[in-house]
């Protein structure tokens, strides 16, 4: 082979995957660095040292940037899309383990968090700042992976268990995955609802709402399922009208009404109730 200087980086994520690329520069003496996995050194001839083949983690930057400014040929493992997720549920992990905070933690304690981040991600789309919403939904999927590691820690489900449902699911749910070309928008949904429906077997079109959103955005949810399920008709606008005229009089009792005939009305009108905060 060829003696000028090769560098071969292992991925710290996959330290065991090799680079097609740097087979052949196996065969013969390497160096190995000591940052390299005993079980990665195992599977490789023993380490000679000043070998021109060097087998080191690409973690060590100012080592490897020397390096590649000296002209060494660099071989790593082109980056798998994801990775910076097994990365982050590997921090998690570290965090857990060494953070006397972080392992103190429950769901319970972390449910302020989360509908503080949700808040937060919502915040950053309205104000159409792409830069502050990548930021807020990774502090969100922080929490994913903080509620997935509590239950790591109580032998209930992990991260891997949580990807593995969502998988699940999208693929049960969206039989046009393997299907050719571009599936009706109006055929996907009917397809999807009726799934869903399968899966869930619910008695009644109410199971299964949250109870723990926004009043205006329960009402959303309840008269939305109601419609579906055919058990309730739109909202008059004169019911309406006459609604606000009473509750402009303090008749404050009608006020939950109102709120669900608003929620009503904008569903019919394909819109969102624009207030949701408690």
């Amino acid at each position: 082979m060829n003696e000028s200087p090769v560098v071969v980086l292992l991925d710290p994520l996959r330290p065991h995957v090799f680079p097609l690329e740097a087979l052949p520069f196996l065969s013969g003496a390497i160096d190995i660095d000591p940052d390299v996995p005993d079980s990665v050194r195992g599977a490789l001839p023993a380490t000679t040292p000043g070998a021109a083949v060097t087998v080191m983690m690409d973690t060590a930057e100012p080592k490897i940037e020397a390096l590649s400014a000296a002209g060494v040929k660099m071989i790593r493992a082109e980056p798998i899309h994801g990775d910076r997720l097994v990365e982050a549920a590997s921090i998690m992990d570290r965090l857990w383990n060494r953070g006397g905070w972080e392992s103190t933690q429950t769901h319970e304690s972390l449910s302020v968090y989360l509908v503080e981040e949700t808040y937060e991600v919502l915040d950053a789309i309205r104000s159409d700042d792409e830069s502050d919403l990548r930021e807020e939904l990774g502090d969100l999927l922080l929490q994913v992976l903080f509620h997935s590691r509590i239950a790591q820690s109580h032998g209930v489900f992990e991260l891997d268990d949580v990807a593995g449902a969502l998988i699940a699911k999208l693929v049960h749910r969206s039989p046009h995955l393997v299907s050719s070309g571009v599936v009706d928008i109006a055929e996907q949904e009917r397809a999807w609802d009726a799934l869903k429906a399968a899966e869930k077997a619910r008695a009644s079109s109410m199971d299964g709402i949250a109870r723990s959103q926004p009043p205006l955005l329960l009402a959303e949810k309840v008269l939305s399922r109601a419609a579906k399920a055919g058990v309730i008709e739109s909202a008059d606008e004169a019911d309406l009208e006459a609604l606000i005229e009473q509750c402009r009089r303090a008749d404050t009792a009608l006020l939950g009404a109102l709120d669900m005939l608003i929620a009503d009305i904008r569903i019919r009108e394909g819109r969102r109730p624009e207030n949701v905060e408690d």
